[in-house]
């Protein structure tokens, strides 16, 4: 699971390294049109948070399949379409992140004890953030080489494809709901 919340930080730097270049594309050189996506994207990241309480009793090997692959169709649209229907999407898509945030750390409050809550957090959100760096190199380059839009179809097929990855793994496909997900073995 470690190595999925690498991999989903890795990509979304990919992307984020171009949005600001993304953004003025479809935004026809007006500025403001990055800020109009930070917001998107805190606003479904925000509107995922909301809702996984009424999403968390699902499956959560099935959970993070469809919705990450609902996230790379809708980042597909975000790259190929105007401006409006882009952010709308870019929107929908960031959804799944603040579905996947509250549910692993929310398991992880449940099974840890509180005394290493810290220390667990820190190794995961470190370990998470290795990828972020590497990210932005290879958005930076694909950004320069082929176009914004590129890097950011790159990350929408790169989310269909982790969505494969869990999909072929039996163990990760069949993860229980939140609830009944070990994420540590017990003694």
């Amino acid at each position: 699971m470690i190595f999925s919340i690498v991999f989903v930080n890795l990509v979304m730097a990919i992307m984020t390294t171009n949005m600001p270049a993304f953004s003025l594309i479809k935004g026809n050189g007006i500025e403001a049109a990055y800020g109009f996506y930070m917001a998107s994207m805190s606003l479904g990241i925000m509107i995922g948070t909301i809702i996984t309480p009424k999403v968390k009793h699902m499956d959560f090997g099935k959970l993070i399949i469809f919705s990450f692959i609902g996230t790379g169709i809708m980042w597909m649209g975000t790259a190929a379409l105007p401006f409006t229907a882009s952010i709308i999407l870019f929107c929908v898509g960031a959804i799944s992140m603040g579905i996947l945030n509250i549910l692993v750390f929310s398991s992880i409050q449940k099974q840890v004890e509180t005394e290493y809550i810290g220390r667990v957090i820190t190794v995961m959100t470190s370990t998470a953030a290795l990828g972020m760096p590497i990210g932005s190199l290879i958005g930076g380059v694909l950004g320069e080489t082929f176009t914004p839009e590129f890097a950011v179809m790159f990350c929408s097929i790169s989310m269909i494809i982790f969505s494969i990855y869990w999909l072929s793994s039996s163990v990760l496909r069949k993860l229980p709901d939140i609830d009944r997900v070990k994420l540590f073995k017990h003694k």
